[in-house]
Protein backbone atom coordinates (compact mmCIF):
# COMPACT_ATOMS: atom_id res chain seq x y z
CA UNK A 1 0.00 0.00 0.00
CA UNK A 2 1.15 3.55 -0.76
CA UNK A 3 0.14 6.74 1.02
CA UNK A 4 1.15 10.25 -0.03
CA UNK A 5 1.54 12.91 2.66
CA UNK A 6 1.48 16.65 1.97
CA UNK A 7 3.88 18.35 4.41
CA UNK A 8 4.62 21.47 2.38
CA UNK A 9 3.35 23.71 5.17
CA UNK A 10 5.81 22.58 7.85
CA UNK A 11 7.72 25.31 9.65
CA UNK A 12 8.65 26.10 13.23
CA UNK A 13 5.28 26.26 14.96
CA UNK A 14 3.46 23.98 17.34
CA UNK A 15 1.00 22.48 14.83
CA UNK A 16 3.92 21.62 12.55
CA UNK A 17 5.59 19.84 15.47
CA UNK A 18 2.35 17.95 16.08
CA UNK A 19 2.11 16.82 12.45
CA UNK A 20 5.83 16.04 12.20
CA UNK A 21 5.75 13.77 15.26
CA UNK A 22 2.50 12.18 14.11
CA UNK A 23 3.96 11.36 10.68
CA UNK A 24 7.19 10.09 12.20
CA UNK A 25 5.24 7.65 14.38
CA UNK A 26 2.94 6.69 11.49
CA UNK A 27 5.93 5.75 9.30
CA UNK A 28 7.45 3.77 12.15
CA UNK A 29 4.24 1.89 12.94
CA UNK A 30 3.18 1.08 9.36
CA UNK A 31 6.26 -0.77 8.13
CA UNK A 32 4.35 -2.46 5.27
CA UNK A 33 3.16 0.88 3.87
CA UNK A 34 5.21 3.03 1.50
CA UNK A 35 5.00 6.75 2.31
CA UNK A 36 5.83 9.45 -0.24
CA UNK A 37 6.19 12.83 1.45
CA UNK A 38 5.84 16.14 -0.40
CA UNK A 39 7.84 18.92 1.26
CA UNK A 40 9.31 22.32 0.53
CA UNK A 41 12.54 21.39 2.30
CA UNK A 42 14.38 18.13 2.89
CA UNK A 43 13.01 16.38 5.99
CA UNK A 44 15.90 14.01 6.63
CA UNK A 45 14.55 12.79 9.95
CA UNK A 46 11.47 11.43 8.16
CA UNK A 47 13.55 9.26 5.85
CA UNK A 48 13.11 5.55 6.46
CA UNK A 49 13.15 2.27 4.58
CA UNK A 50 9.44 2.75 3.89
CA UNK A 51 9.44 6.52 3.21
CA UNK A 52 10.54 8.75 0.36
CA UNK A 53 11.01 12.52 0.49
CA UNK A 54 9.95 14.49 -2.58
CA UNK A 55 10.91 18.18 -2.48
CA UNK A 56 8.48 20.20 -4.62
CA UNK A 57 9.02 23.80 -3.41
CA UNK A 58 5.41 24.86 -3.91
CA UNK A 59 3.88 27.17 -1.33
CA UNK A 60 0.45 26.76 0.20
CA UNK A 61 -2.12 29.28 -1.04
CA UNK A 62 -0.26 29.88 -4.32
CA UNK A 63 -1.10 29.69 -8.02
CA UNK A 64 1.57 27.00 -8.41
CA UNK A 65 -0.37 24.89 -5.93
CA UNK A 66 -3.36 24.88 -8.28
CA UNK A 67 -1.32 24.23 -11.43
CA UNK A 68 2.17 22.82 -10.95
CA UNK A 69 1.36 20.79 -7.84
CA UNK A 70 -1.80 19.38 -9.43
CA UNK A 71 0.32 18.18 -12.37
CA UNK A 72 2.80 16.51 -9.99
CA UNK A 73 -0.01 14.73 -8.14
CA UNK A 74 -1.53 13.54 -11.41
CA UNK A 75 1.81 12.22 -12.71
CA UNK A 76 2.41 10.33 -9.48
CA UNK A 77 -0.82 8.38 -9.98
CA UNK A 78 -1.80 8.57 -6.33
CA UNK A 79 -3.87 6.06 -4.41
CA UNK A 80 -4.47 7.98 -1.17
CA UNK A 81 -3.17 11.36 -0.06
CA UNK A 82 -3.41 12.88 3.40
CA UNK A 83 -3.45 16.68 3.63
CA UNK A 84 -2.86 18.20 7.07
CA UNK A 85 -4.65 21.41 6.16
CA UNK A 86 -7.16 22.33 3.46
CA UNK A 87 -4.61 23.79 1.01
CA UNK A 88 -4.56 21.56 -2.07
CA UNK A 89 -5.33 21.75 -5.81
CA UNK A 90 -9.05 22.28 -6.05
CA UNK A 91 -9.43 20.00 -9.09
CA UNK A 92 -7.50 17.12 -7.57
CA UNK A 93 -9.87 14.14 -7.99
CA UNK A 94 -8.19 11.16 -6.37
CA UNK A 95 -8.88 9.80 -2.87
CA UNK A 96 -7.77 12.11 -0.10
CA UNK A 97 -8.18 12.74 3.61
CA UNK A 98 -7.91 16.14 5.28
CA UNK A 99 -6.96 16.53 8.92
CA UNK A 100 -8.83 19.65 10.05
CA UNK A 101 -7.17 20.99 13.17
CA UNK A 102 -9.41 24.06 13.46
CA UNK A 103 -11.54 26.44 11.43
CA UNK A 104 -10.45 29.66 13.11
CA UNK A 105 -9.56 31.32 9.80
CA UNK A 106 -13.27 31.41 9.04
CA UNK A 107 -13.84 33.68 12.02
CA UNK A 108 -10.60 35.36 13.06
CA UNK A 109 -8.63 36.15 9.88
CA UNK A 110 -8.17 39.69 8.58
CA UNK A 111 -8.22 39.31 4.81
CA UNK A 112 -6.55 42.05 2.78
CA UNK A 113 -9.48 42.26 0.39
CA UNK A 114 -12.90 40.80 -0.31
CA UNK A 115 -11.38 38.96 -3.28
CA UNK A 116 -8.88 37.23 -1.02
CA UNK A 117 -11.64 36.31 1.42
CA UNK A 118 -13.81 34.90 -1.38
CA UNK A 119 -10.88 32.89 -2.73
CA UNK A 120 -10.22 31.43 0.72
CA UNK A 121 -13.88 30.52 1.31
CA UNK A 122 -14.23 28.99 -2.16
CA UNK A 123 -11.11 26.83 -1.86
CA UNK A 124 -11.77 25.59 1.67
CA UNK A 125 -15.41 24.80 0.87
CA UNK A 126 -14.64 22.79 -2.27
CA UNK A 127 -11.70 20.93 -0.79
CA UNK A 128 -13.52 19.95 2.38
CA UNK A 129 -16.70 18.93 0.58
CA UNK A 130 -14.82 16.73 -1.89
CA UNK A 131 -12.70 14.90 0.70
CA UNK A 132 -13.34 11.18 1.08
CA UNK A 133 -12.82 11.49 4.82
CA UNK A 134 -12.21 14.29 7.30
CA UNK A 135 -10.36 13.92 10.58
CA UNK A 136 -10.69 16.44 13.40
CA UNK A 137 -9.64 16.64 17.04
CA UNK A 138 -12.91 17.56 18.74
CA UNK A 139 -16.70 17.41 18.39
CA UNK A 140 -17.02 21.19 18.07
CA UNK A 141 -15.01 21.18 14.85
CA UNK A 142 -17.02 18.20 13.62
CA UNK A 143 -20.27 20.10 14.23
CA UNK A 144 -18.83 23.16 12.45
CA UNK A 145 -17.92 21.03 9.42
CA UNK A 146 -21.46 19.65 9.24
CA UNK A 147 -23.19 23.00 9.68
CA UNK A 148 -20.87 25.23 7.68
CA UNK A 149 -19.98 22.91 4.79
CA UNK A 150 -22.93 20.51 4.75
CA UNK A 151 -20.59 17.53 5.17
CA UNK A 152 -22.07 14.13 5.96
CA UNK A 153 -21.54 13.13 9.57
CA UNK A 154 -20.41 9.64 8.50
CA UNK A 155 -17.42 11.08 6.63
CA UNK A 156 -16.02 12.85 9.70
CA UNK A 157 -13.85 11.07 12.24
CA UNK A 158 -12.71 12.42 15.61
CA UNK A 159 -9.33 11.38 17.01
CA UNK A 160 -7.58 12.37 20.21
CA UNK A 161 -4.76 14.84 19.78
CA UNK A 162 -1.55 14.93 21.78
CA UNK A 163 0.81 17.56 23.14
CA UNK A 164 3.94 17.68 20.92
CA UNK A 165 7.26 18.03 22.70
CA UNK A 166 10.22 20.04 21.48
CA UNK A 167 12.54 17.60 19.72
CA UNK A 168 15.76 16.61 21.52
CA UNK A 169 14.85 18.20 24.84
CA UNK A 170 14.65 16.35 28.16
CA UNK A 171 11.55 17.72 29.88
CA UNK A 172 12.12 15.60 32.98
CA UNK A 173 15.64 16.88 33.66
CA UNK A 174 15.69 18.69 37.00
CA UNK A 175 17.45 22.06 36.74
CA UNK A 176 15.85 23.82 39.68
CA UNK A 177 18.49 23.18 42.34
CA UNK A 178 20.81 25.82 40.89
CA UNK A 179 19.98 28.96 42.85
CA UNK A 180 22.48 31.03 40.85
CA UNK A 181 20.64 30.28 37.61
CA UNK A 182 17.36 31.42 39.13
CA UNK A 183 18.82 34.70 40.43
CA UNK A 184 20.66 35.51 37.21
CA UNK A 185 17.57 34.76 35.09
CA UNK A 186 15.41 37.17 37.07
CA UNK A 187 18.16 39.79 36.80
CA UNK A 188 18.57 39.20 33.07
CA UNK A 189 14.87 39.75 32.40
CA UNK A 190 14.30 42.34 35.14
CA UNK A 191 11.65 40.24 36.87
CA UNK A 192 11.38 41.91 40.27
CA UNK A 193 7.84 40.84 41.14
CA UNK A 194 5.75 37.68 40.95
CA UNK A 195 4.46 37.09 37.43
CA UNK A 196 2.05 35.17 35.24
CA UNK A 197 3.00 33.78 31.81
CA UNK A 198 1.14 34.25 28.52
CA UNK A 199 2.41 32.10 25.64
CA UNK A 200 -0.66 31.69 23.42
CA UNK A 201 0.40 33.81 20.43
CA UNK A 202 -0.89 37.16 19.20
CA UNK A 203 -3.74 36.30 16.84
CA UNK A 204 -7.02 38.02 17.65
CA UNK A 205 -8.77 34.97 19.16
CA UNK A 206 -6.07 34.75 21.86
CA UNK A 207 -7.88 37.59 23.64
CA UNK A 208 -4.83 39.50 24.88
CA UNK A 209 -6.81 42.79 24.94
CA UNK A 210 -8.94 41.63 27.88
CA UNK A 211 -5.82 40.37 29.62
CA UNK A 212 -4.29 43.85 29.49
CA UNK A 213 -7.47 45.24 31.08
CA UNK A 214 -7.19 42.62 33.83
CA UNK A 215 -3.63 43.67 34.66
CA UNK A 216 -4.60 47.33 34.62
CA UNK A 217 -7.24 46.53 37.24
CA UNK A 218 -4.72 44.51 39.26
CA UNK A 219 -2.34 47.47 39.27
CA UNK A 220 -5.12 49.89 40.25
CA UNK A 221 -5.95 47.59 43.18
CA UNK A 222 -2.33 47.60 44.36
CA UNK A 223 -1.43 44.02 43.39
CA UNK A 224 2.29 43.87 42.63
CA UNK A 225 2.23 41.26 39.92
CA UNK A 226 3.55 41.25 36.35
CA UNK A 227 2.77 39.57 33.06
CA UNK A 228 5.40 37.84 30.91
CA UNK A 229 4.77 37.37 27.19
CA UNK A 230 6.65 34.51 25.53
CA UNK A 231 6.82 34.16 21.75
CA UNK A 232 8.84 35.38 18.82
CA UNK A 233 6.27 37.61 17.11
CA UNK A 234 4.04 38.96 19.84
CA UNK A 235 6.39 41.80 20.79
CA UNK A 236 5.91 43.17 17.24
CA UNK A 237 2.15 43.55 17.77
CA UNK A 238 1.60 47.33 17.58
CA UNK A 239 -1.99 47.12 18.86
CA UNK A 240 -0.84 45.25 21.96
CA UNK A 241 1.98 47.72 22.63
CA UNK A 242 -0.40 50.66 22.30
CA UNK A 243 -2.77 49.07 24.82
CA UNK A 244 0.12 48.70 27.26
CA UNK A 245 1.13 52.34 26.79
CA UNK A 246 -2.44 53.58 27.15
CA UNK A 247 -2.78 51.82 30.50
CA UNK A 248 0.73 52.77 31.66
CA UNK A 249 1.75 49.14 32.16
CA UNK A 250 5.26 49.37 30.70
CA UNK A 251 6.83 48.36 34.02
CA UNK A 252 4.45 45.43 34.49
CA UNK A 253 4.58 43.77 31.07
CA UNK A 254 7.67 41.90 29.83
CA UNK A 255 8.33 40.59 26.32
CA UNK A 256 10.94 37.84 26.58
CA UNK A 257 10.81 36.43 23.06
CA UNK A 258 11.70 32.73 22.78
CA UNK A 259 14.35 31.92 25.38
CA UNK A 260 16.35 28.69 25.31
CA UNK A 261 14.41 25.75 26.70
CA UNK A 262 16.47 25.64 29.91
CA UNK A 263 15.55 29.26 30.62
CA UNK A 264 11.97 28.79 29.52
CA UNK A 265 11.56 25.83 31.85
CA UNK A 266 12.74 27.92 34.78
CA UNK A 267 10.53 30.85 33.78
CA UNK A 268 7.48 28.57 33.84
CA UNK A 269 8.61 26.94 37.09
CA UNK A 270 9.05 30.29 38.87
CA UNK A 271 5.81 31.82 37.57
CA UNK A 272 2.59 31.96 39.54
CA UNK A 273 0.74 30.32 36.65
CA UNK A 274 0.02 30.42 32.93
CA UNK A 275 -2.97 32.50 31.80
CA UNK A 276 -4.78 31.24 28.70
CA UNK A 277 -7.80 33.47 27.85
CA UNK A 278 -8.38 32.15 24.31
CA UNK A 279 -11.81 32.64 22.71
CA UNK A 280 -11.40 29.72 20.29
CA UNK A 281 -9.29 26.60 20.84
CA UNK A 282 -10.38 23.23 19.38
CA UNK A 283 -7.29 21.46 20.74
CA UNK A 284 -5.09 23.40 23.20
CA UNK A 285 -1.63 22.73 21.71
CA UNK A 286 -0.47 25.99 23.27
CA UNK A 287 -0.74 24.44 26.73
CA UNK A 288 1.98 21.90 25.88
CA UNK A 289 4.80 23.67 27.75
CA UNK A 290 2.94 24.34 31.03
CA UNK A 291 1.69 20.74 30.85
CA UNK A 292 5.20 19.27 30.63
CA UNK A 293 6.64 21.79 33.09
CA UNK A 294 3.89 21.05 35.68
CA UNK A 295 2.85 24.72 35.76
CA UNK A 296 -0.56 25.77 37.16
CA UNK A 297 -2.96 27.00 34.46
CA UNK A 298 -5.81 29.50 34.45
CA UNK A 299 -7.77 29.01 31.24
CA UNK A 300 -10.95 29.84 29.35
CA UNK A 301 -13.84 27.55 30.13
CA UNK A 302 -13.89 26.18 26.58
CA UNK A 303 -15.37 22.70 26.22
CA UNK A 304 -12.30 21.08 24.71
CA UNK A 305 -9.99 22.42 27.44
CA UNK A 306 -12.40 21.30 30.17
CA UNK A 307 -12.71 17.83 28.62
CA UNK A 308 -8.93 17.39 28.72
CA UNK A 309 -7.93 19.09 31.97
CA UNK A 310 -11.05 18.65 34.13
CA UNK A 311 -10.33 19.90 37.67
CA UNK A 312 -6.56 20.12 37.21
CA UNK A 313 -6.74 23.80 36.23
CA UNK A 314 -8.75 26.94 37.08
CA UNK A 315 -11.35 28.32 34.67
CA UNK A 316 -12.91 31.68 33.78
CA UNK A 317 -15.19 33.06 31.09
CA UNK A 318 -13.00 34.54 28.30
CA UNK A 319 -15.67 37.04 27.28
CA UNK A 320 -15.71 38.75 30.70
CA UNK A 321 -12.88 40.90 32.07
CA UNK A 322 -14.44 40.58 35.53
CA UNK A 323 -14.50 36.79 35.33
CA UNK A 324 -10.83 36.66 34.35
CA UNK A 325 -9.91 39.23 36.99
CA UNK A 326 -11.78 37.43 39.78
CA UNK A 327 -10.08 34.13 38.99
CA UNK A 328 -6.63 35.75 38.83
CA UNK A 329 -7.21 37.62 42.09
CA UNK A 330 -8.38 34.43 43.78
CA UNK A 331 -5.30 32.62 42.52
CA UNK A 332 -2.94 35.33 43.79
CA UNK A 333 -4.47 35.01 47.26
CA UNK A 334 -4.50 31.19 47.22
CA UNK A 335 -1.96 29.97 44.64
CA UNK A 336 -1.71 26.35 43.49
CA UNK A 337 1.60 24.58 43.64
CA UNK A 338 3.14 22.41 40.93
CA UNK A 339 0.35 20.38 39.28
CA UNK A 340 0.45 16.66 38.45
CA UNK A 341 -0.66 16.23 34.82
CA UNK A 342 0.50 12.60 34.58
CA UNK A 343 -2.89 11.11 33.67
CA UNK A 344 -3.43 13.69 30.93
CA UNK A 345 -0.02 13.03 29.40
CA UNK A 346 -0.63 9.28 29.56
CA UNK A 347 -3.95 9.59 27.70
CA UNK A 348 -3.02 12.09 24.98
CA UNK A 349 -0.04 10.44 23.29
CA UNK A 350 1.20 10.32 19.70
CA UNK A 351 0.89 6.53 19.76
CA UNK A 352 -2.82 6.69 20.57
CA UNK A 353 -3.49 9.33 17.91
CA UNK A 354 -1.62 7.38 15.22
CA UNK A 355 -3.45 4.16 16.07
CA UNK A 356 -6.81 5.92 15.68
CA UNK A 357 -5.74 7.34 12.30
CA UNK A 358 -4.56 3.92 11.09
CA UNK A 359 -7.99 2.51 11.91
CA UNK A 360 -9.61 5.29 9.85
CA UNK A 361 -7.28 4.68 6.87
CA UNK A 362 -7.90 0.93 6.96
Amino acid sequence: MKIWLDLRFLWDNIYSRFVFQLVKELIKKQEDTKFIIYTNSTQNTLKNDNSEIKVVNIKNWSLAEQTKFKKILKEDNLALTIFFNHYKPIFYKWDYIILVWDLKDLYYSNFKSSVEKYKFLYLITKNIQKADKLICLDKITKDELIERFNVKETSINIVDGFFPKQENYDYEKDIFDDEDVNVSLRTKYNLKRDYFVFSAGDSIEKNYEKLIKVFKRLKDNAYEVDLVFLGTNIWKNINLRNLILDDNLQQNIHFLGSPAMEEKKLLYRESLAVIFPSLYEPFPFRLTEPLYFWTPILASNLKKIENIFWNKINYFSPISVSSIYNEVEKFIKIPREKVDYSKIKAKYTVQNTVQQIIEIID
